[in-house]
């Protein structure tokens, strides 16, 4: 019997859940956009949550991965641990009995990195619980408990990681609410990211953000907003990248992220259609809309950005799958 044909109160095949990488705010929609990315060379950028029948009477949680150095030794103190805990209150809160099990999370993600890391643990952990115990959770209030727990970690509730993350593609969040919208996205785009190798908390890259905006900028930003989903929609590419400026925060971060302004004007002069920071960095991020470019913005990211060897910089495309199962 394969796992999908396991019911709740008989699975013993392990059950593994991929959640992928994301792009927050996308420049021209802060708080509100988000991307999710899939490497075009096959490699898995997200975290992965492996669940199994538990041995225990707790919650048992070992990780592993190339950056499990960076998160707590305390399981307590982990994200995922916090996730099995928040979906078994409320599961019970249904009436519906859940039992510990054991879990591994496999860290693909650096943490402060402005990829989404800490939305990928939290959706793949509470996406692979949904489905070890056959689905009681409908897809808002699974989408709603994300949120939450995102939140635990941001200080605040932000979908614009959560929603493509879970859902794929690129994702219309408007804040203080729980709905989403999807947008479509140019097939031609490749869109480069680079994280150097470096960490930058979001809670400090939130710190540095003005309290207001001058009404010409709020007025600008609200139709370069409006103007990039229009392009979207009526297919003129051209006009959505030229659309992707970032008013609001990243004038601000720009000097939090080391070599930034250089990047960003070499890749704009090797054939980048546009060039922002992804969530709140330090990863940048690249759009081009051929191969050849794409691949050299990469190579020159890898050479010139990366601030350590464990940096890195992928070629992607959208990746419309969002949080799923894998052998």
């Amino acid at each position: 019997m394969n796992a999908s044909a396991e019911s709740p109160e008989m699975r013993t095949t392990p059950l593994k859940v991929f959640a992928p990488a994301s792009i927050g705010n996308v420049s021209v929609g802060f708080d509100a956009l988000g991307l999710a990315l899939a490497p075009l060379d096959g490699t898995l950028l997200g975290d992965v949550v492996e669940l199994r029948p538990g041995t225990g009477s707790d919650w048992n949680l070992d990780v592993t991965g190339p950056f499990s150095d960076k998160l707590p030794p305390d399981p307590e103190a982990n994200i995922v641990t916090a996730c099995c805990r928040l979906f078994a209150e409320t599961a019970a809160e249904r009436g519906i009995p859940v039992a510990p099990l054991d879990l591994t999370l496999d860290k693909r993600l650096p943490i402060g990195s402005g990829l989404g890391s800490s939305a990928s643990s939290v959706v793949a952990a509470l996406e692979g619980l949904n489905r070890w115990y056959g689905n009681p959770l409908g897809s808002r209030d699974l989408f709603r408990l994300m949120a939450e727990a995102e939140g635990r970690i941001s200080g605040a509730v932000h979908l614009d990681n959560i929603a493509p993350c879970l859902y794929g593609g690129l994702r219309l969040c408007p804040p203080g609410g729980q709905a989403e919208y999807a947008l479509p996205w140019p097939a031609r785009w490749q869109t480069v990211v680079c994280w150097p190798g470096t960490e930058l908390v979001t809670r400090e890259a939130r710190s540095v953000l003005p309290e207001s905006l001058p009404r010409a900028t709020a007025v600008q930003h609200a139709a370069q907003f409006a103007q990039f989903v229009h392009a979207l929609y009526t297919g003129k590419t051209g006009l959505a990248a030229a659309s992707m400026v970032d008013l609001i925060a990243e004038p601000s971060r720009r000097r939090l992220l080391a070599g930034f302004d250089d990047a960003r004007e070499a890749l704009l002069g090797r054939g980048a259609l546009t060039v922002g920071i992804s969530g709140s960095g330090p990863t940048l991020f690249a759009i081009a809309d051929d191969s050849d470019v794409a691949a050299e913005l990469a190579a020159w990211l890898r050479r010139e950005y990366c601030a350590t060897d464990r940096g890195f910089a992928h070629v992607c495309r959208v990746d419309l799958g969002g949080a799923r199962s894998i052998d």
